[in-house]
């Protein structure tokens, strides 16, 4: 899950939560989000330059996966509203629209159109 944490934009990120947390709490975690350095290693030895990341959030912090589980939800509830119809079995049984576990997501549908529909979302 380890790349799934790079895909996180802040700022999005940081709109979701201004509905979740107080402003403390947001205020924190922006902080924490800001001024990530990264410095790299090249065969072993690390790069004099390091770089500012502002994709993603700190690999090994304890809140990341809390972060990433909050996006990773606001996204699907995102996808599923506009695009994708409740798919159902011709003896009338309504099938979940996705399948997630983690960082994988599978996405059910009767028509190509439908995950086309998601692709582009």
């Amino acid at each position: 899950m380890s790349a799934a944490f790079d895909t996180i934009y802040r700022e999005t990120l940081l709109k979701i939560l201004e509905d979740i947390v107080n402003e403390d709490e947001h205020r924190i975690i922006r902080f924490l989000l800001s001024n990530i350095i990264i410095d790299t290693k090249i065969n072993g030895a690390t790069e004099k330059k390091p770089f500012f990341s502002n994709v993603g959030t700190p690999q090994g912090d304890s809140l990341s996966p809390v972060l990433f589980t909050i996006y990773l939800e606001h996204a699907l509830k995102e996808v599923k509203r506009p695009v994708l119809p409740k798919p159902s079995t011709p003896f009338g049984k309504v099938l979940p629209r996705e399948i997630a576990y983690a960082d994988d997501v599978d996405f059910v549908a009767f028509q190509d159109i439908d995950i086309e529909e998601v692709v582009k979302f």
